[in-house]
């Protein structure tokens, strides 16, 4: 039990760390639904699942052999991260435009047309360091002394609890307050945005440049 909390802990303190989940979650909370952002969270879930499986499945063996999948994986990523970034950053420089333009303020939002289950689960998928950080955190779950039923809780218990801490995050950030705020400054807050995935996608793929 000792060893399952302790993982459980790492993991809400990994989850809450600033990267592409947490700034998704924060930017579609103050400014779309909870519904269109429950699904997001949803979608980072189902990533979250995907990594765990393919942990306990022993898949960073195969990586560890093959080093050009994790290479691949990483460019991938990288290239999705960098166009998410692009589009926040365009769509944030726009409306600062029409802003100093003395047009109306807009409310900036994730494209209508945007399927947000998708896009909680490719940029959650698009980081596949995640698979490196969860082969470290369930080292002692992968071990020969830990039991099978050990690695069975945790392919459960840690996609819901991925699913529980973001949902209360969407909950805090989706406050009345803080969409205001968000309305207020969507603009800047964008381009932020957007700096900081092009920002990954460049770290990204540079570690897997780095790697040749």
């Amino acid at each position: 039990m000792s060893l399952l909390l302790t993982i459980c802990l790492l993991h809400f303190v990994a989850q809450l760390s600033p990267g592409p989940d947490v700034l998704i979650i924060a930017k579609c909370s103050a400014s779309t639904t909870r519904t269109n952002t429950l699904k997001i969270v949803l979608g980072i879930t189902a990533g979250i699942v995907v990594w765990v499986v393919l942990t306990l499945l022993g898949f960073t063996v195969l990586v560890d052999q093959f080093p050009w999948i994790q290479q691949v994986l990483m460019f991938v990523g990288g290239l999705f991260l960098a166009k998410m970034g692009w589009a926040m950053l365009n769509g944030g420089l726009k409306s600062l435009k029409q802003k100093f333009n003395l047009e109306n303020d807009i409310e900036l939002d994730v494209p209508k047309q945007q399927n947000y289950f998708l896009l909680g689960l490719f940029t959650n998928l698009a980081n596949p360091k995640a698979l490196i950080y969860f082969s470290s955190v369930f080292s002692l779950a992968l071990s020969a002394n830990a039991g099978e039923y050990l690695k069975t809780q945790l392919a459960f218990i840690i996609p819901i609890q991925t699913f529980i801490t973001f949902a209360l995050l969407m909950l805090v950030l989706s406050l009345p307050k803080i969409k205001r705020a968000y309305q207020r400054s969507g603009g800047y807050i964008d381009v932020l945005s957007g700096s900081l995935f092009l920002i990954f996608a460049i770290v990204l793929c540079y570690e897997a440049f780095v790697m040749f």
